[in-house]
């Protein structure tokens, strides 16, 4: 049903949970098997999961996974709840993913290996994403797109330090050869597969649910399934927020600064020659001579391809910028030569050229008041920057020492509001159809981040423009379900749902024998007195057809032949009833088709096996101390959390 948390649990890096930010960079963070280190923790917090080495493995590093992975799921279109996830094993697989990346560094440190400071600030500074409108790297850029995501600068760089390790110790243990075909066979053939059956439908809005439950029963039945309405923990959160609008009056920018732009940028307005140029280089004279003499009787281009060259465009280059990509020698000679002739072969520097020059734009110098509202614009936005890191700073430097968030709030001059109580999604208990506002997530994120209300602020990048807000934490609303009183008219319906459900599993089962002597589906729902809903259907499929079919049709796969079984259907809809009528084995020798998609696929199942063997194996070898207490602690919460955002 949710392929994401398939591939979270079965990818092809076993011990790696990858994740994609902005095609910027994959993250590895590799989990094997654990089992056996399970030694309790001493000295450790509460929000200390596990201790692996020196490094300790913290509540809020498994949910960064968890959210992230969730994260991920909805930007590719799958409505993924906290509840399935940790009904298909991802909190287990986030807190075994957490374990086990700390325990790669750990040994890879004692190994001898680290991961330096200027090799990360290198790679970010390298980045194109993170680049400035001048190509040059940009923290507004980067911080802008980390805020975007939710990721703070320092657990991109953990990523990124996290991923190298991962690299340096997991990636050679994928070196492996190809599944024999003796081994493929089987599963090839297990694919080709084919069954034919019958399902029926017994519904519960179908079967009579009974009378209406009194006080008594409607207070013992809630009573017995008070999580059902559970309210996760919700979060009052104060900030104040430091925008780029509220400082286009101070960025305004008078005419003595417009003028000094202009004054530093001359030469950006000053009368120019622009060339288009062709040309191709070649390494020695004589090649050079044969694309000359085959240019001149027709095309450059064609000349060059026919040489088993290439040949390149300069567009619109002025004498600067074609030396800065060819060479000087090459623009001294380019500028100097008429338009429209075939040049060359000529040695410019260490290469042979034919070149032409297809067009000359002279243009004119433009004047101060030509380019006033381009520099004005320009200079707005320099100053603007610079007013937003520096009240940025400010705010900063006084949180730093010991400004409560009003003290700091009221010396910018800035607006405190009060979010709602959230939840950690972003969303409003007491208003379920309202969506969470997208503008606050960033904020959402930095309030259930603090430990208690009364903790120092934290300054949080919002958007792309330079933007942030001040957060503080005002009061933690814990977890609690809502009130009977609240919700009667819920509980009551959920009351008469499971009686239905009762009353339909117990007519579901006693088709089971009759569907068994071959009695017909459709003759064995009205037996069991299912006379509504829809009727039965036939089903007629290869194994290899299964992918994301339903559960019961999958379920008839594992099914002997002339047999029925039943199996709940999503949100206590019903039962669902299968019979299975035929079984034809399948047989792929010879079908190249069938073999090869599977051969590729144990190729890196096989893989993935011997990253989990090699990462158990490292895992051994480092202390690891798991703290059993505050991992069921939290898995409770998060189930909290699930149950309130259904």
């Amino acid at each position: 049903m949710l392929n994401a948390f398939r591939k979270f649990t079965k990818s092809r890096y076993g011990v790696v949970v990858a994740f994609i930010f902005l095609g910027l960079l994959a993250f590895a963070f590799t989990a094997g098997d654990l089992s056996g280190l399970r030694n309790s923790v001493t000295g450790a917090s509460s929000k200390t999961l596990a201790k692996v080495g020196d490094t300790e493995v913290t509540e809020a590093d498994v949910r960064e996974r968890i959210e992230r992975l969730i994260r991920s799921a909805q930007a590719q279109g799958q409505a993924v709840t906290m509840a399935q996830v940790l009904e298909q094993g991802g909190f287990e697989a986030a807190v075994g993913d957490a374990i086990t990346s700390a325990a790669i560094r750990e040994f890879a440190h004692d190994s001898g290996m680290f991961v330096g400071k200027r090799v990360i600030d290198s790679t970010i500074a390298n980045n194109p994403q993170f680049a400035g409108m001048d190509g040059k790297f940009s923290q507004q850029t980067f911080e802008g797109l980390l805020a975007q995501n939710q990721i703070t600068p320092a657990q991109f760089r953990e990523a990124m330090t996290s991923q190298r390790y991962a690299a340096w110790l997991i990636g050679p243990v994928t070196m492996r050869g190809a599944a024999p075909s003796g081994v493929v066979l089987p599963y090839a053939s297990m694919l080709l597969e084919r069954r034919t059956g019958t399902i029926g439908f017994v519904q519960s809005l179908a079967m009579d649910p009974g009378a209406d439950p009194d006080q008594k029963t409607l207070a013992d039945y809630y009573g017995r399934n008070r999580t059902r309405y559970l309210v996760p923990e919700r979060r009052v959160i104060r900030y104040a927020l430091a925008k780029p609008e509220t400082l286009q009056t101070q960025a305004t920018p008078n005419d003595a600064e417009i003028a000094d732009a202009f004054k530093k940028n001359a030469s950006r307005y000053a009368a120019v020659e622009k060339r288009t140029i062709d040309l191709v280089a070649a390494i020695d004279q004589g090649t050079a001579r044969k694309v000359a003499e085959a240019a001149k009787a027709g095309d450059l281009a064609a000349a060059a391809k026919a040489a088993g060259l290439e040949m390149r465009k300069l567009d619109a280059a002025d004498k600067s910028t074609a030396a800065k990509q060819v060479s000087a020698a090459f623009a001294d000679a380019a500028f100097a030569a008429p338009a429209n002739a075939v040049q060359g072969p000529a040695r410019l520097g260490a290469s042979w050229y034919v070149y032409r020059v297809a067009k000359v734009e002279n243009i004119a110098a433009r004047t101060l008041d030509q380019v006033r509202g381009e520099l004005t614009e320009e200079v707005r936005k320099r100053k603007l920057a610079a007013l937003l890191g520096t009240l940025r700073q400010s705010i900063e430097d006084g949180v730093g020492d010991g400004k409560t968030f009003e003290e700091a709030v009221r010396d910018a001059k800035l607006t405190a509001v009060s979010t709602p109580a959230l939840t950690a999604a972003g969303t409003d208990a007491d208003k379920p159809d309202v969506p969470a506002d997208p503008n606050l997530a960033a904020i959402t994120k930095a309030g259930f981040g603090f430990e208690q209300a009364g903790d120092e602020p934290q300054v949080v990048p919002i958007g792309q423009d330079g933007g942030f807000a001040l957060v503080s934490l005002e009061r933690i609303v814990p977890a609690a379900p809502r009130p009977l009183a609240q919700i009667a008219g819920k509980v009551k319906a959920d009351y008469l749902l499971d009686q239905a459900l009762a009353k339909a599993r117990a007519a579901a089962t006693a088709m089971l024998p009759k569907l068994q002597k071959g009695i017909p589906m459709a003759q064995a729902l009205a037996e069991a007195g299912v006379t509504k809903g829809a009727p039965p259907k036939p089903f007629d499929l290869k194994r290899g057809e299964l992918r994301d079919k339903e559960k019961f049709l999958q379920m008839a796969f594992d099914m002997p032949v002339k047999t029925a079984r039943l199996v709940e259907a999503p949100n206590r809809g019903g039962y669902y009833v299968v019979y299975v009528d035929t079984v034809q084995p399948g047989n792929a020798a010879g079908d190249a088709a069938a073999i090869q998609p599977l051969q590729n696929a144990l190729n890196q199942l096989g893989a993935a096996e011997y990253e989990r063997q090699f990462s158990a194996a490292l895992a051994q070898a480092v202390k690891i101390r798991r703290n059993e207490k505050a991992i069921a602690r939290l898995r409770a919460d998060l189930q909290r959390q699930g149950a309130g955002g259904q």
